[in-house]
């Protein structure tokens, strides 16, 4: 109990969700003027906010910023950007947040970290890679012999030695690459990223890292080195077997440098240079698709240490990128890292005498693999994400990607191997060994761009917790840095419709604020001339004809527009649409100047419709201006927030809507009288209030024909329950959540599913599998309907007049069938809860609200809060009984 005086520990006022740039720790920016963000918690009343800045992290920590102080600001003014001089480049430096209660009690946050970046003035180190062809008289002894059938290439090894006078008070690393690489320093690798420096077209930018490497130098003799993989730069992306790889470049290469502060005030760098040596080693090869081979035979043991013998490394080529060095950015989001081990659950074995291990979970990722075994042994791993009939692994819908590692033992003693530079989908994974091996050990890591986690929801139906589980899990094997439609198959595109269906559900599950700007970085690298942006980013040739991006169909090349509006209803931050508007603009224009009668079809493209529904097609013209008006809208909408004029988009989106009702609504229907259709026109708002009703009605009744079953594809998906939910009833949208016969999320899950599938009949016990030319069982549209189980089950939404979740509006349904609902979802502007439950005839709803906001409550026809229907909530913890009435 609080002692006389003080306020209990749970009423302090606590800054909690620090972001700076959207990113936690920001190593490396691009922008010097920085937005800093932070939501509240605790239960007292805020009053005002204090940001402090400064190099020295005891005087931050002490309220003291000499970089910059902002003062006490009224309430929360998140996210506020830096005034003033840019920060200064080359820095590691720290930030606070105080809030100060009505009362005047101040509290402070820890410091938080951030680094600056460089100018690309700054940069003096010059790309390396290995030789294609050593120069006459500079040949070396071949490095290894292995069967590579795959004709992948080894992981470059490279390495420099030096010398420091003393030891270095700060040293920073700035280090990228054109593929993939690991940094070490003297014997110690350098941070925890995977598959860095992630995907970018690499014909236009790269971005590095900052590494604060300081305690990893001493004075005397040291040794940097990297080892470097093939990644999206040079190996296999894609299911084009014409281009199967070198999209970008023919081999992968390497750029860092190192700056060095001394204690007199001397500084140094060290960078990439001719100086660097060059082998290859125990990676004979890596690559995503046909996955890796490491023979332990070939390891060179303290090749990364200063005392390391360069007998047969060979010098690097000082390297041109072609067909122009990319520009150097810091890094927009985080990189990806390992987020979880699991154990397999079962070993069974295969018909062909393969141990199969079954690691319960769909997954991106790969096995760490620990055993006893004589040399040479030979270990292969192959990966599935499903069984055949006759239990052996399904790996006909990979396509062409082999996904195996192959290791070959060193022997002596236990040995572990994880694999450097590949990553598959999976959840089985088949075991051979050429030898009997001894204490083997298996673990599924799974990786994945490092967003914090923002929610977790829980209900009392066993089979939406799991489908709860399953979008969770697309969501985290899809997200490595970019948001691929499928991380298994020889594909793993950044498909944009896929991402703009999902993204509202995807803000749910993890901070997605920093993820969007780099990948809408990517979007906008890959618009053409003339304003056309791309079908998936980053870009890269999918057919071997075409020698430019492929351009975007309607709802795909959209989602710029979408995921603008996305953000800015979600984190309240509009640098993010500022930054954007220009090229959102020239993508409206040439809708437009290609379509001026109203009606969007013509420059559609490939225009995919209704991507892989079933039932019968949606008018992909209705699609296409459906998608058009909504366009008009955000851009109205974002618009007004920029300051930009408003007019031009309302009127546009006035004139669309004549011309959208004059060519599809038909004899009181619209034209292919599909589910999708009347989707769009009820959640789009594209017809006359009046006809709004027949529309609902006539969505009712086809979801009659199909015996109360969706007939959606990717884009109608997203639309489903929501408006089911508004215009047909809360209780007919959860029959179609609850659902378990085909087509449903529920008969996934009868059947196994631990991920979304790509279609809703990837496996039927009637069919089999569907056609392997395409079909993952890893795919997160159709996890779209997590938009709607976190807004209106849990009922923990944004709101228009409040971006940010400053004002948060609640809607909850209740359903018995559900059971309760338990969710918490660490906001922007602080930690939102809401949990109900049925007690006999009433429900109990407890909400906490965080400080400085307030909810707009709406309960569900019938219910009522002391004869209150709809009411606001401020902030702070509220336990309601909710009561029946009659309607």
């Amino acid at each position: 109990m609080a002692g006389y005086g003080e306020r209990p520990a749970g009423d302090v006022l606590r800054p909690v969700g620090m972001r700076c740039a959207q990113q936690v720790a920001p190593r490396g920016l691009n922008d010097l003027n920085p937005s800093f963000a932070w939501g509240c918690a605790g239960r007292a009343e805020l009053a005002a906010s204090r940001v402090v800045l400064g190099r020295d992290r005891g005087a931050v920590a002490s309220g003291q910023g000499a970089l910059w102080d902002s003062g006490w600001l009224a309430g929360n003014p998140s996210p506020l950007r830096h005034p003033g001089a840019p920060l200064p480049r080359d820095a590691r430096l720290w930030w606070a947040v105080g809030l100060r209660d009505a009362e005047g009690a101040e509290t402070w946050s820890e410091p938080a970290e951030l680094f600056t970046g460089l100018d690309p003035a700054d940069w003096e180190a010059e790309w390396i890679a290995r030789y294609f062809v050593l120069p006459v008289g500079r040949e070396v002894p071949q490095d290894s012999s292995y069967d590579n059938r795959f004709q992948a290439r080894p992981a470059d090894y490279l390495r420099r030695s030096f010398d420091l006078p003393e030891a270095p008070v700060r040293a920073f690393a700035y280090v990228t690459a054109l593929g993939l690489y690991e940094l070490y320093l003297n014997g110690a690798r350098i941070g925890q990223d995977v598959m860095a420096p992630g995907w970018t077209d690499y014909h236009t930018r790269t971005e590095y890292t900052v590494h604060d490497v300081t305690a990893h130098l001493a004075a005397g003799p040291n040794a940097i080195g990297a080892i470097m993989g093939e990644g999206w730069y040079s190996g296999r992306v894609g299911h084009n077997q014409r281009r199967a790889g070198n999209h970008y470049g023919g081999r992968p290469a390497f750029l860092c440098q190192l700056h060095l502060e001394y204690a007199d005030g001397r500084t140094q760098r060290l960078v990439t240079d001719a100086s660097w040596r060059t082998r290859q080693g125990p990676v004979c090869y890596s690559d995503f698709l046909a996955g890796e081979m490491y023979d332990a035979r070939l390891e060179m043991p303290g090749w990364d240490t200063a005392s390391f013998d360069e007998v047969n490394w060979q010098p690097v080529e000082v390297f041109t990128p072609d067909p122009k060095a990319p520009q150097l950015d810091a890094a927009r989001a985080p990189l990806a890292r390992e987020v979880e081990t699991l154990e397999p659950r079962s070993e069974t074995t295969g018909p062909d005498g393969e141990h199969i291990y079954d690691f319960g979970q769909n997954l991106a990722g790969y096995v760490t693999l620990e055993l006893e075994a004589p040399a040479g042994t030979e270990i292969r791993l192959r990966h599935a994400e499903r069984l055949d009939g006759t239990g052996a692994l399904y790996t006909a819908n990979l396509r062409f990607a082999v996904s195996e590692d192959v290791y070959v033992c060193k022997g002596g003693g236990r040995e572990r191997f994880t694999p450097r530079f590949t990553f598959h989908g999976f959840q089985y994974v088949g075991l051979r060994a050429s030898a009997p091996v001894a204490s083997l050990d298996l673990r599924a890591v799974a990786i994945q761009s490092d967003l914090p986690l923002t929610g977790r929801i829980e209900t009392g139906h066993p089979m939406v917790n799991q489908l709860i589980s399953n979008i969770f899990w697309s969501q985290r094997g899809n997200f490595l840095s970019v948001p691929t439609d499928c991380p298994q198959r020889d594909e793993r595109y950044g498909w944009s419709a896929d991402a703009q269906v999902f993204w509202r559900t995807a803000g749910y599950f993890m901070d997605v604020g920093a993820f969007t700007g780099k990948w809408l970085q990517d979007m906008v690298d890959g618009q053409s001339a003339e304003g056309v942006f791309p079908d998936v980013a980053p870009t890269k040739p999918l057919n071997p004809y075409r020698l430019t991006p492929q351009p975007g169909a309607p709802a795909w090349g959209d989602a710029p527009v979408i995921l603008c509006r996305d953000h800015w209803l979600r984190y309240g931050d509009a640098d993010l649409p500022r930054r954007m508007w220009g090229p959102l603009v020239a993508w409206m224009d040439y809708i437009e100047r290609e379509n001026p009668g109203g009606i969007r079809e013509r420059a559609v493209h490939n225009n995919y419709g209704d991507w892989l529904s079933i039932g019968p097609a949606t008018d992909r013209a209705l699609i296409a201006t459906a998608y058009w008006i909504h366009l008009a809208d955000i851009m109205g909408l974002l618009a007004g927030v920029l300051g930009e004029p408003v007019a031009r988009w309302t009127d546009l989106a006035a004139r669309l809507r004549g011309a959208f009702l004059d060519r599809f609504w038909l004899d009181g229907r619209l034209s292919g009288d599909t589910q999708t259709a009347y989707l769009l026109a009820l959640d789009f708002a594209l017809l006359p209030e009046e006809l709004r009703p027949l529309a609902a009605a006539r969505l009712g009744a086809l979801l009659e024909v199909a015996d109360g079953h969706l007939q959606t594809g990717f884009l109608g998906v997203r639309h489903l329950a929501p408006v089911v939910c508004d215009w047909l009833g809360p209780e007919r949208a959860v029959d179609l959540l609850l659902k378990e016969t085909y087509p449903s999320w529920g008969f996934s899950i009868r059947h196994g599913a631990t991920t979304i599938w790509e279609r809703w009949d990837g496996w039927t016990p009637e069919r089999g599998f569907q056609s392997t030319a395409m079909n993952s069982f890893n795919h997160y549209a159709y996890g779209a309907v997590g938009e709607w189980i976190w807004a209106r089950l849990a009922g923990i939404d944004w709101s228009a007049t409040g971006p940010g979740f400053r004002e948060i509006t609640m809607r909850p349904v209740f359903d018995r069938r559900i059971g309760h609902v338990t969710a918490r979802y660490d906001a922007p502007s602080g930690p939102v809860e809401s949990a109900w439950a049925y007690a006999g005839e009433a429900v109990r709803w407890d909400v906490s609200l965080p400080p400085g906001t307030r909810a707009l409550a709406t309960l569900p026809v019938g219910w009522s809060l002391d004869g209150q229907g709809a009411f606001t909530l401020p902030a702070g913890a509220h336990r309601m009984t909710l009561q029946r009435v009659a309607v």
